[in-house]
């Protein structure tokens, strides 16, 4: 059976994931403060990932030379700045393929709100492509998902008073997006899972380092109430 490696975190190794559907999938070797039990239901599900072995790698050194058929952390020497994180996975190992088709499947769908919300601030990776304003009058639609600290700096910096639902997973996650009728976030794991699922979704772009826009039908990386409508009234 194939074996693979990741040794970065959950958003970085949801996109590996469609290189390793592609190539036929198999043992998945993660790297544990990378890829921590938050995540394991939603990698789990995945029919392509055969096994899920965890390993805590001190120094990093043993991971880099730990033998594997596929390792995707190669991914890390490619131009992030020209291309998405989703196609660096699968230039780092040579393959080519759809990148507009999903990766992430088996999974039940829960609607709470017809859009859906993550967003961390100016915490890590902020986004400039987002007009926020544009959910002015829609809140009501809307639910935030993620950390409760993240919701909290939400509200007082975007002026947008929407609901919080705390999650219990990744794969719940997963399903909430799923359910939506439109997903709006910054380039952290929500936004991983939902170009892994392709749904309706909005990316804010992080102006440094890789520029994860969207690959594929119904990807937006700017806001306006067109395109709220337009999910709304489906």
């Amino acid at each position: 059976m194939k074996t693979f490696k990741h040794g970065g975190g959950p958003g970085d190794a949801i996109y590996g994931l469609a290189t390793m559907k592609h190539l036929g999938g198999g043992i998945l070797h993660l790297n544990f403060d990378g890829v921590r039990q938050f995540d394991q239901r939603l990698f789990i599900k995945q029919s392509y990932i055969k096994e899920i072995k965890h390993h805590i790698i001190r120094p990093n050194e043993k991971w880099m030379s730990f033998p594997v058929d596929y390792n995707l952390d190669l991914f890390r020497s490619q131009p992030f700045y020209d291309y998405t994180l989703l196609e660096c996975h699968a230039m780092g190992l040579g393959v080519k393929f759809d990148y507009t088709k999903p990766w992430l499947s088996n999974i039940e769908p829960k609607r709470i709100a017809p859009i859906v919300i993550s967003d961390t601030g100016k915490l890590r990776w902020p986004g400039i492509t987002v007009n926020w304003n544009e959910l002015k009058g829609f809140e009501d639609h809307c639910v935030f998902t993620g950390f409760e600290h993240e919701h909290k700096t939400f509200v007082k910096n975007r002026g947008l008073n929407v609901k919080f639902y705390k999650i219990k997973d990744a794969y719940e996650w997963a399903q909430l997006i799923l359910g939506s009728k439109l997903y709006i976030g910054n380039q952290s794991s929500g936004l991983s899972i939902a170009e892994g699922l392709k749904v309706p979704r909005v990316a804010d772009i992080w102006e440094g380092g890789s520029k994860q826009y969207p690959i594929g039908e119904n990807g937006y990386y700017e806001l306006s109430k067109e395109v709220i409508r337009r999910y709304l009234n489906e």
